[in-house]
């Protein structure tokens, strides 16, 4: 199977998980709100989603916290991720890019979005290699689930740590420009 049939048959079955996702979403629609898939290459049927924003925040809260304090869970979900962000690394990005205005024209910092907080579930949450992992961003556009490609922020270190066919999915699926930071 060559790499095109691989991410084609990759990206139909992420945005069948984004769909169901969006669908299950019970937020005002927001054609900005991206939902960010992590596949598991070794198996599947192993997979993740979570949104970008707040939205996405209070899920990996309610995961990380596990039905204990919020609160503490929160702090530590935004510690870690802003050492990483800050880190090399993790982009190199200032405190100001992490919680207010990264590189991407979106206008939001590195911190809100989608790709941070499935870095932290995987890694952090469930001690996962990312390595394993292709990670596929979605947004929906009326009924219509679009592949979205990591954003400038994000494309600052998603590629490095994700399984490469992340780059390739987004390469084939955007084009070159998917990949400038």
């Amino acid at each position: 199977m060559s790499h095109v049939q691989t991410t084609s048959s990759l990206v139909a079955h992420a945005r069948s998980i984004a769909n169901l996702k969006f669908q299950n979403n019970s937020g005002s629609p927001n054609a900005d709100k991206v939902c960010a898939v992590a596949l598991d290459l070794s198996n599947l049927n192993n997979h993740y989603a979570l949104f970008s924003g707040g939205p996405g925040f209070q899920e990996l809260t309610s995961i990380v916290s596990n039905g204990s304090s919020p609160g503490a869970a929160k702090v530590t979900i935004t510690s870690r991720l802003e050492a990483f962000l800050r880190s090399k690394a993790g982009g190199g990005f200032s405190d100001d890019q992490i919680k207010h205005k990264g590189y991407d024209p979106h206008g939001r910092g590195a911190m809100n979005c989608a790709e941070p907080k499935m870095y932290y579930l995987l890694r952090y949450q469930l001690n996962q290699s990312l390595r394993n992992w292709v990670l596929i961003p979605f947004n929906q556009n009326q009924s219509q689930i679009l592949y979205n490609p990591p954003c400038k922020n994000c494309r600052r270190w998603v590629y490095q740590h994700f399984h490469y066919l992340s780059a390739w999915v987004a390469r084939n699926q955007a084009g070159m420009s998917a990949l400038v930071k």
